[in-house]
């Protein structure tokens, strides 16, 4: 999972999105979404 450790003033926030797009360019779509998305939905059960 990916996380930007928000609202903490050491975070990635308001920079998340280009943080994001700069750590995960070298890997694929179905990767990225699995990190950014899935893992957290299915370790919270929603």
């Amino acid at each position: 999972m990916w996380a930007s450790d928000y609202p903490h003033p050491d975070s990635t926030w308001p920079d998340s999105r280009e943080v994001i797009q700069r750590q995960m360019r070298s890997l694929s779509p179905a990767i990225q979404k699995k990190i950014l998305r899935e893992n957290a939905l299915r370790l919270y059960g929603l």
